[in-house]
């Protein structure tokens, strides 16, 4: 049987997690001389409180090789194989560390280690096709070449509340941030095939949700609101998206501290096509 493994940056609910028996492997954050491992949705409110009215950066930290291996040989031993998504490398250590974690594991041909290029639903959603696909019958090395042609074209857009966090972690200059605080300038960013861009630059927040809903392909095959700390727009942009695509099912999905700490508040749309 193929077995799911995720490192905690895919934010899946818990209920999805239990159903289909996927095991997460938490990252860690630092804030405020506190370290803790990052839980799956639904947990973070107590955090984003503080979050939300602090100037305090955390700090995220990836899982120990042992983690990995723990889960890996679990799944050895119980017969069965898996497929690993990892949070983009360019993101994140996490995939290096889970790759390692192979070669020491109890039997390394049953494991395969996908750098997803992403993180968070895009992760979700390429979990969901893994479950489709094994019930179909498919092998691990005909999922893992359907879920490859699936990252070519799957994307996560997203408009920061700030630029602050952005900044702060070296992904934009300093110049920029100020500027998008006085001119009201809200960038469309995306993140897709390991790559961080500003698509588009926006005036005003009142066009952003129209921006966003105009960049999801119609032919999209998951769809996804996403939201970090709930923001005062994710509502209305959740409520738009059913509108404009009223016969595709939409997850609501929630990133969690360790995506939290290099964007800040946020909302927007995860898509796999």
């Amino acid at each position: 049987m193929i077995k799911i493994i995720v490192d905690s940056t895919a934010y899946i609910p818990k209920d999805f997690i239990e159903e289909n028996d996927i095991a997460v492997v938490p990252l860690k954050v630092l804030y405020m001389d506190k370290e803790f491992v990052e839980g799956l949705p639904g947990t973070y409110d107590e955090f984003f409180a503080s979050f939300t009215q602090t100037k305090i950066f955390p700090k995220t930290s990836q899982p120990s090789p042992e983690d990995f291996i723990n889960a890996y040989n679990k799944v050895i031993d119980e017969g069965n194989e898996a497929i690993v998504f990892t949070i983009s490398a360019s993101l994140s250590g996490t995939n290096s560390v889970a790759n390692l974690a192979k070669t020491e594991c109890k039997n390394p041909d049953k494991i395969s280690v996908v750098d997803s290029l992403s993180t968070g639903q895009n992760i979700w959603g390429y979990c969901m096709e893994v479950i489709d696909k094994a019930k179909e019958g498919w092998n691990r090395e005909q999922i893992l070449e359907y879920i490859a042609s699936l990252q070519v074209n799957s994307q996560i857009c997203f408009v920061p509340d700030s630029l602050e966090y952005l900044k702060k972690g070296g992904r934009i200059g300093k110049v920029s941030a100020v500027l998008g605080s006085l001119l009201q300038i809200k960038p469309i960013l995306t993140f897709k095939q390991g790559t961080l861009l500003c698509a588009k630059k926006v005036f005003g927040a009142a066009k952003v949700i129209s921006e966003l809903l105009s960049m999801i392909p119609k032919n999209v095959k998951r769809l996804f609101a996403i939201h970090i700390a709930n923001t005062k727009h994710f509502e209305q942009l959740h409520q738009k998206m059913i509108e404009k695509f009223p016969d595709t099912t939409i997850y609501e999905g929630e990133l969690g501290p360790v995506v939290a700490s290099h964007i800040g508040p946020a909302i927007g749309v995860c898509y796999i096509c």
